[in-house]
């Protein structure tokens, strides 16, 4: 028999043993065989992986390409947001429901995976919309096959509006309205964990005090409060309401603390992290104005340093890279006034190479990180076994990486259509590369170079409905 894909003599992830030196077969999208190296099949393609990892495709949760958008020229398209993930050797995406109009209904959600059919390089999973104002249209995109719901604990951002209809639970009336609803369906619920109170007292205090150039008014707006105040309301909700959640985007070990104990109480709680928040500090900030800013945002290297046991302990359960591809003239308006500039950064395509140097550089394993980018990802988002893992029978989306390629980072070079905006990471130096992108035994990138040809490869992963 002639296998479409033979992977010889890698470092194959091995749920049981940690890393083998094996060789991987694959047929029809599917891993056929898992061998000794010393065993040999006839292929169409033969990649020669010695002295490289072979991972499980690596999984990225948390993504705003933000189509259909209201000005296509701000952001990423899905063919752009998913060609830059390939890049970065990410295999599956999950896309936040923030388009034009909201994915808060099921006709919209379905606009959305029209568009992707066509689009999308690799694989991808859908949110659904949940908010207070469109109640009645929560449970109904449970039968969608969505990954999970998302909201925002915070109003919208002045001028996004209809970005966020159907998009925010910001009382606690919202909040257990909302839950109620989902607690129907079995689905978990993500979170932006930010408190509404807090967040306007303290904007409006730093507006009060606002200095044209004070990019610290930012850290005083969003402050740990802001976000441990959330935390605790999300715990509070989802213990009464039996709702799995997600906090997205935790930034602090205030919060992080919260979560664990949430944890050994028995609460079905997940913490998702993102590179930045492990690696760059509040001085960021002060450095690059707009383009250090995220939400929540960065925090002290107290804090920073702290995160990292949470990762060692099991607490932090995911990383994501909160893909935010917003356009330079949109960034700068936080020059004169830091609260105006949208947040965040296009990170999709830097996520897995960012980690991959911290394992280079002791923070935390190779499995550690598999576990953080691919099995959980896929267990939390009802992927699992078909996804995060190399087994027989399962897709054959598999990362293959060289721990001792070397890469500095030039903004220009990026495939992310935000490039210009990605300035934290301009210069870094990067030990640790994904040298080949492969979604159910399609080589979509290779060498860091896309496969353009492989536009609309992609498929539409749906959560089963929870018994």
């Amino acid at each position: 028999m002639k296998l479409d894909l033979w992977i010889k003599n890698g470092l194959v992830y091995r749920l049981e043993e940690n890393f083998q030196l094996a060789n991987i077969g694959v047929k029809n999208g599917k891993i056929h065989i898992i061998t000794e190296p010393h065993v040999q099949f006839d292929a169409e393609r033969v990649i020669d992986a010695e002295g490289l990892y072979v991972l499980p495709g690596m999984i990225d949760a948390h993504v705003h390409f933000r189509e259909p958008a209201k000005d296509p020229s701000s952001t990423e398209t899905f063919f752009t947001g998913t060609r830059a993930a390939a890049a970065g050797g990410i295999t599956s995406i999950i896309e936040m429901p923030n388009s034009f109009p909201c994915t808060y209904n099921t006709d919209l959600l379905n606009n959305r995976k029209e568009i992707l059919k066509s689009e999308a390089l690799i694989d991808y999973g859908l949110y659904g919309a949940a908010g207070s104002d469109h109640l009645d249209d929560i449970i109904p995109l449970s039968n969608e096959g969505i990954s999970a719901y998302k909201t925002f604990m915070h109003k919208a951002p002045t001028g996004r509006e209809l970005e966020f209809e159907g998009f925010t639970m910001t009382s606690d009336r919202d909040l257990y309205e909302g839950f109620k609803q989902i607690s129907q369906t079995g689905l978990p619920l993500a979170l932006h964990a930010e408190h509404e109170e807090l967040l306007s007292y303290f904007s409006e205090f730093a507006e009060r005090t606002f200095v044209e150039g004070d990019y610290n008014k930012h850290l005083l707006a969003r402050n740990t409060l802001v976000e441990t105040s959330a935390i605790n309301r999300v715990v509070f909700f989802a213990e009464q309401l039996h709702v799995p959640v997600i906090c997205c985007h935790v930034s602090s070990p205030e919060a992080l603390k919260i979560i664990k104990r949430a944890k050994q109480d028995g609460i079905r709680i997940y913490a998702e992290m993102c590179p930045h928040y492990l690696i760059f500090d509040d001085s960021y900030l002060e450095k690059l104005g707009p383009y250090g800013k995220c939400n929540p945002p960065l925090r002290s290297p107290q804090q920073i340093e702290a995160l990292w046991s949470y990762i060692e302990d099991g607490t932090i359960d995911y990383i994501s890279s909160d893909h935010s591809p917003f356009p330079k003239t949109l960034k700068e308006l936080g020059y004169t006034n830091i609260l105006k500039s949208p947040a965040g950064f296009p990170g999709t395509e830097l996520t897995l190479p960012l980690m991959l140097d911290q394992v280079n550089k002791g923070k935390l394993s190779m499995y550690k990180l598999v576990e953080l980018m691919s099995v959980n990802p896929a267990k939390t988002f009802g992927m699992y076994p078909n996804k995060g893992t190399l087994g027989i029978g399962t897709d054959a989306d598999i990362t293959i990486v060289d721990m001792s390629a070397q890469r500095t980072v030039n903004i220009h070079e990026l495939y992310t259509v935000a490039r210009e905006t990605a300035l934290l990471y301009e210069g870094l130096k990067l030990r640790g590369l994904p040298v080949y992108t492969i979604v159910r035994g399609k080589i979509v990138a290779e060498q860091g170079k896309v496969d353009d040809k492989a536009r609309g490869w992609g498929q539409f992963i749906p959560r089963a409905q929870p018994k």
